[in-house]
């Protein structure tokens, strides 16, 4: 997948979005979000990420994995980080991601990428975020106070990170 030109969020998404990250505060949510790569015409072959639906899912960060990702952290010889635990780690559940994508091929949708919650942060992507990522995606973080930006991630370095304009619709729901 490629990097969109920009994400909308459609009818209800942006506030569902906001809310199911921010309801397990301190702790971050995630979720996964589902919709449709659209092409548009003059975006130099960029699509439109439509983003259709809000899969809510469960931070299951835990201590070993804590451990895991420390290991990865000093191999990418990246700054040191306070200790780790779900206020300010997320993972989600690859469980959870089988059914999305299941669930939305169903429906004609795609998981185009993930987003989580910095309820005490900003809503760019921490070290942790880039060392934790390991293919191209798109990533929206909501803060604390429910200001949210995207992000398209090619590697673990920040330098190839973009931010994406994000658009609300009011359009009709595909469900």
């Amino acid at each position: 997948m490629n990097n969109p030109s920009h994400v909308e969020l459609h009818k209800d998404s942006e506030r569902i979005l906001s809310s199911s990250l921010l309801t397990v505060k301190p702790e971050e949510g995630c979720a996964l979000l589902l919709g449709k790569s659209i092409k548009a015409e003059n975006l130099e072959g960029r699509n439109i990420f439509q983003i259709e639906l809000v899969w809510p899912c469960c931070n299951i960060w835990s201590n070993s994995i804590n451990a895991d990702s420390e290991r990865c952290y000093e191999l990418n010889k990246t700054t040191l980080f306070k200790e780790g635990s779900r206020e300010n780690r997320f993972l989600i559940d690859p469980i959870e991601q089988l059914l999305a994508q299941k669930w939305g091929r169903s429906k004609n949708l795609t998981v185009l990428g993930a987003a989580h919650s910095h309820p005490m942060g900003s809503t760019f992507p921490s070290q942790m975020d880039l060392s934790m990522n390991f293919s191209p995606n798109l990533m929206i973080i909501v803060n604390g106070n429910q200001k949210m930006r995207a992000w398209w991630l090619k590697s673990s370095y920040m330098i190839d990170s973009l931010e994406i304009p994000v658009v609300r619709k009011s359009g009709n729901h595909v469900f």
